[in-house]
């Protein structure tokens, strides 16, 4: 009877958990079976997004072919996860190909892998030996496609032989005239010219927040710009995302530095005096523009109220008005503004692109060296860039050529989707980045360089020190209030001194130890940085509080 019981509890037990996947449509599942053609895809988007894509171009691959074809999706984590794992991915089997040729894995060998990027024709012989036998063998990931993440994540993987060219661009030319997807958008490439990478959507970053946190700290409006951020009457209100981790937070980062460097070149052309050559006075722009792009980033992380990996904790505490202010891509911005609206929710969560200081980025889609299921691969980036997959990023749920589940919010590449026949199918909200993205102009020639150091230099000189930091803005602030002019200004230059961050010393010897082989001499370097910034903030805390800035 004991047993009988217990059968009769296991069978209802099985009988419920069977039962969704009964009713399932095998089309909707994000998981392939045994029978299905696979096509494996790496990604850090999140589920609604690859459910819906799984779908979409499972339907659309069945119309054009009669075959069906389930993606196997990977999703390691964030953008800096997957760039991790597609890198262990390829060190592994490449260390297999190596081995299978009779010769020694090393330490040396896989620090060379590690630094295929720099490697070139003038390069030692070793390096180019091991780099020239990755290139001309069909090492691959065991992934097919790399979909989502910036360019910049895309050309380093182009730039290490990662990637291999689609040829998208040249059997669907009618996909890349001016009227559909143009090269350039505000000084961004879209497309890579060799077609390594191509842009899927567009990502813009700015500023989300809680109307009704906002009036409790008495602004008189609501941030409109990166510069509103560094008002002290934020202080410990800004939601950050540590940007040596999201892809995001950096790209933002940098279009803030780039804002400041295009301010400071019309400064100093309409204060020069004497003809100046247009490179030299480029290059001032740059290097005076990095410094004040740094101490706005400086101040905007002192009003920090804390530093997170997720920007999905981001805009839950902003929405919730848990915390007033937050730093974060459209698509995130735009999804809870829906999500609160199809809840019947009051709307009191904002989204604000920065005025002048924003221009969108796409986010982009390539397909990896060694491919397994390469028909399949080109399939899935066709579909992507042409107008069936774009439709998906910024239709109402249910509408023709729309999601499924839940709305996208994602901005469309393809200008064909902005045309007024779509305009009631579209969501609320949306503009076309083609037209207003005319006031800013991405300049990627004077941050390149720096862009993957910008996020390591906020993290040592501001995050790692932020205790020190805060601590002696707080005082700083205090010091304004009660009226202390000359302390908070002899405070404030300590403060804010840029010199062991100016341009040139990031682009040299931060870099060079940044990119060491020895990881040893980069913990050594950064911990050095980061004790320097401490005792600089305890100085100007000493001096703000008016004492004689003796630190003990």
């Amino acid at each position: 009877m004991f047993a009988i019981k217990h059968v009769v509890i296991l069978v209802a037990i099985a009988f419920v958990i069977a039962v969704p996947f009964a009713f399932r449509s095998p089309s909707d599942s994000l998981t392939p079976s045994v029978h299905d053609d696979v096509l494996v895809v790496i990604t850090a988007h999140n589920e609604s997004l690859r459910r819906e894509y799984g779908h979409g171009f499972r339907e659309w691959y069945r119309k054009k072919t009669g075959k069906d074809v389930v993606i196997d999706w990977r999703h390691p984590g964030g953008g800096r996860d997957v760039a991790r794992y597609v890198d262990s991915m390829f060190i592994n089997n490449f260390r297999l190909y190596w081995e299978s040729l009779g010769r020694v894995w090393t330490q040396e060998i896989r620090g060379i892998f590690l630094r295929l990027e720099h490697i070139d024709k003038n390069s030692p012989p070793l390096e180019q030996e091991v780099k020239d036998l990755f290139l001309s063998s069909d090492v691959g990931c065991n992934i097919d496609v790399f979909f989502g993440g910036g360019i910049f994540e895309h050309q380093l993987n182009a730039r290490r032989g990662y990637l291999v060219a689609s040829h998208l661009k040249e059997e669907h030319p009618e996909l890349f005239m001016e009227d559909k997807i143009p090269e350039i958008l505000a000084g961004e490439q879209l497309y890579d010219k060799d077609g390594l990478w191509y842009g899927g959507s567009l990502t813009s970053f700015g500023i989300i927040y809680n109307e009704d946190a906002i009036r409790e700290l008495e602004i008189d409006h609501p941030p409109r710009t990166w510069m509103d951020l560094a008002n002290p009457k934020y202080f410990r209100s800004i939601a950050i995302v540590d940007p040596s981790k999201s892809s995001s937070t950096l790209k933002s980062f940098e279009m803030l530095i780039q804002q400041q460097m295009q301010r400071s070149l019309q400064e100093l052309q309409n204060a020069s005096k004497y003809e100046i050559k247009k490179y030299e006075l480029e290059k001032q722009a740059m290097h005076q523009g990095w410094i004040q792009g740094l101490q706005l980033l400086q101040k905007i992380v002192a009003n920090g109220r804390y530093f997170t990996d997720s920007s999905g904790k981001i805009i839950t505490d902003v929405a919730a008005g848990n915390c007033p202010i937050g730093i974060a891509v459209d698509f995130y911005g735009r999804a809870q503004k829906a999500n609160i609206q199809e809840r019947g929710g009051v709307q009191r969560f904002a989204f604000v692109l920065p005025r002048g200081g924003e221009a969108p980025s796409p986010d982009s889609i390539s397909l990896f060296r060694g491919s397994q299921h390469t028909k399949y691969a080109k399939a899935f980036i066709e579909y992507i860039v042409s107008l069936p997959g774009q439709q998906l990023l910024a239709f109402k749920v249910g509408v023709a050529g729309g999601p499924i589940c839940s709305p996208l919010c994602r901005t469309p590449i393809l200008k064909t989707v902005y045309g007024d026949e779509f305009q009631s199918s579209r969501l609320e909200g949306y503009e076309d980045p083609y037209q207003s993205a005319e006031d800013f102009v991405y300049r990627p020639e004077w941050t390149k360089p720096v862009h993957n150091l910008l996020g390591f230099v906020v993290k040592v000189a501001f995050i790692d020190a932020a205790d020190e930091l805060i601590s002696a803005w707080q005082q700083i602030i205090r010091a304004q209030n009660e009226g202390r002019t000359k302390d908070a200004e002899k405070a404030l230059k300590i403060f804010s001194d840029m010199t062991l961050l100016s341009y040139p010393i990031v682009r040299t010897s931060f870099a060079e130890a940044l990119y060491h082989k020895d990881p040893l001499v980069t913990n050594r370097y950064q911990m050095d940085l980061t004790n320097k910034f401490r005792h600089q903030y305890l100085l100007a805390k000493q001096l703000a509080k008016g004492l004689d800035g003796v630190v003990k």
